[in-house]
């Protein structure tokens, strides 16, 4: 039987398969040879050998390491795999901004003097405002400024700018409001297309590119920025007004309505190694656009490699034809493209720096008004930044996409668990109401007195989303129906078809806290309780307090006893306020209050210190 020789698999390295393959001739050709001095010719071909092996080790080894996102080293690669996981790596980092934005409202001299609303202006989103010290660097307005609209979390502040000469009557008066603004400049580009090709893409080839804000071709059809190209849906916003009456809301709990809308337009970007954004459009080529294909049981497996046998094929349910699943492909057309580019340390700008107006576009939607104010509405338009800008500079590391991407997988957007729910609802954008509270649970975990819900309760299979919002003053209220609707739209973009969400309203229960103290000798009792009180107003501050917390007696002793100057704390007490200014759900604080905590009720409830000037007492005891 013949010796089987002993292979080794497992050298890597250029000294070590050099030596296996002496040690290998030894055992094998020690007959046929055996000079293994370093000039001998058998040598040459010895280390050649190895260098071969050593080099294809490299390339083995390197090739699987850029298949891993945790130990690839090649940027392109660390790009793509950022990608795969759907991470967006950031090219640039834009500075961001809070505005203020003014102007100028006369007054109606045939109404007491009171601001003429006729001439409220609106001031379209993606207005551009300039540094007044660095003229180069512009800021872009990320939201429409609406004046007609004011409401807790996107207030209008009016006052008095200008009286008639000799007189009390105002003739002006100001508006003030405020937007998010982010460093950069908008730039255009366009693309020509001819004949139609499935998955055309296309690059802009420049620098610092923040995003892509508009894609639109020559007959004015817009193509929609989308995650993949396989999702057909998007966010759509409108304005939340009534048709008889443009100058006011339906609801001042949100400024515009959102829904879904299927889109067959639709294209994704993303960067390259050489920081060029490339754009890739769907693979239609048809003339007939999805939406308008109906399903025939008779084409089922037309077109489909294996179309005969039926039994095993899956199907997209929304379109048995297969023609333009992933959207329509640009044909014959011209595309014009509009991006946002900048970024950089140098936007970082200070305080009462932007205010020179580039170009912004407003507009009164009034035409029963006197022109010679209306250019003076217009004319008096003024922006400023009270606060420096910050967050401007340079964009992501290698090593920095690579942590973001490997962060960014596990908290994919998605609706699961609990959480993703919570942080999902308090996320919801502003502008389509504001949710100040919420609190997740499943829904038979719940009472059964659900009073004044619209809503189906006590579903075992379901989770049951409590809410709630802020009034004008800032103050626990309930969410409309408005904020709800949107709520449930921005909820199922990213949960599963299947799964319930009952979107309740919280409780909110309005307290009053009475404490007593006795204060040192050598301190003034009166400074001494006013930190006390204040103490209590930042402890109680809604803001940090959340549905179903309860209060615990300890914490509220602690926390006066620690107050620099307080000898003892006598009493605490809490009660309950409801009815008039507060809510109208009054509750039991003593039975609920065991072993100096006070619980909340079993259906979700908050409690608030509603006004913390009036609602927080406190007296100083001597002995």
């Amino acid at each position: 039987m013949a010796n089987v020789p002993d292979i080794k698999y497992f050298d890597k390295d250029f000294s070590t398969l050099k030596q296996n393959l002496i040690n290998y001739a030894r055992t094998y050709f020690q007959n046929s040879y055996m000079d293994f001095s370093p000039s001998a010719p058998g040598n040459m071909f010895m280390e050649m050998a190895s260098y071969v092996g050593d080099v294809l080790s490299f390339y083995t080894d390197t090739q699987l390491q850029e298949t891993l996102l945790l130990y690839a080293q090649e940027r392109k690669n660390i790009i793509a795999l950022a990608y795969s996981l759907g991470y967006r790596p950031k090219i640039t980092s834009a500075a961001s901004v809070v505005l203020d934005v003014f102007q100028l409202l006369p007054s109606d001299a045939s109404n007491n003097y009171r601001p003429d609303y006729r001439y409220i202006t609106r001031i379209s989103k993606n207005s551009s405002i300039k540094s007044i010290s660095q003229p180069d660097i512009t800021f872009i307005t990320q939201d429409s400024v609406d004046f007609s609209f004011s409401s807790s979390f996107d207030s209008t502040d009016i006052t008095v700018y200008q009286y008639y000469a000799n007189t009390t009557n105002p003739q002006y008066y100001l508006l003030k409001k405020q937007v998010e603004a982010i460093s950069g400049q908008i730039q255009t580009t366009t693309f020509n297309f001819g004949n139609p090709q499935q998955f055309p893409t296309v690059t802009i080839n420049d620098s610092n590119i923040i995003e892509v804000m508009q894609v639109m071709d020559s007959d004015n059809n817009t193509y929609y920025e989308v995650p993949y190209l396989a999702q057909d849906t998007i966010f759509d916003e409108t304005l939340n007004l009534p048709i008889n009456e443009p100058n006011y809301y339906n609801d001042d709990s949100a400024r515009f309505l959102l829904r879904l809308k299927k889109v067959q337009r639709r294209f994704v970007t993303r960067f390259d190694d050489d920081n060029n954004l490339m754009l890739e459009f769907g693979g239609g080529v048809t003339s007939s656009p999805d939406e308008v294909i109906i399903p025939n049981p008779d084409n089922v497996g037309i077109g489909l490699v294996d179309g005969i046998s039926k039994m095993n094929m899956a199907y997209d349910p929304s379109n048995f034809m297969y023609t333009n699943e992933y959207g329509v492909a640009p044909a014959n057309t011209t595309l014009t493209v509009t991006y946002l580019t900048g970024g950089g340390i140098k936007a970082n700008l200070p305080s009462d720096d932007i205010g020179l107006n580039v170009f912004v576009d407003s507009n009164i939607n009034n035409y029963n008004i006197d022109s010679s104010l209306v250019n003076i509405v217009k004319g008096s338009i003024r922006f400023n930044n009270s606060l420096p800008s910050s967050g401007g500079g340079p964009g992501e590391t290698t090593e920095q996409i690579r942590l973001q991407a490997l962060a960014n997988f596990p908290t994919q957007n998605r609706n699961v668990t609990k959480a993703d729910y919570l942080i999902r609802a308090l996320s919801m954008p502003s502008k389509f109401g504001y949710i100040s509270k919420a609190y997740v649970t499943q829904d038979y975990l719940v009472a059964n007195d659900t009073d004044k819900q619209n809503f189906i309760n006590n579903n075992p299979l379901a989770i049951s989303l409590y809410i709630l919002s802020n009034n004008i003053e800032g103050k626990i209220t309930r969410a409309s129906n408005v904020v709800k609707k949107n709520l449930k739209t921005y909820l199922s973009y990213n949960k599963m078809m299947s799964d319930a969400t009952i979107i309740k309203d919280a409780y909110y229960i309005n307290i009053k806290v009475n404490f007593d103290i006795s204060v040192l000798p050598a301190y003034n009792s009166q400074e001494v309780l006013t930190k006390c009180i204040n103490a209590l107003k930042e402890y109680f501050n809604i803001s940090q307090w959340q549905i179903n917390q309860p209060i615990i007696y300890s914490d509220i002793y602690n926390l006066i006893g620690s107050t620099k100057g307080v000898q003892s704390v006598i009493k605490v007490s809490v009660d309950n306020l409801a009815g008039g200014n507060y809510s109208d759900y009054s509750y039991d604080i003593l039975s609920a209050t065991k072993q100096g905590v006070i619980y909340p009720s079993l259906d979700p409830c908050i409690f608030e210190v509603r006004y913390p000037d009036t609602d927080i007492y406190g007296r100083i005891v001597t002995y």
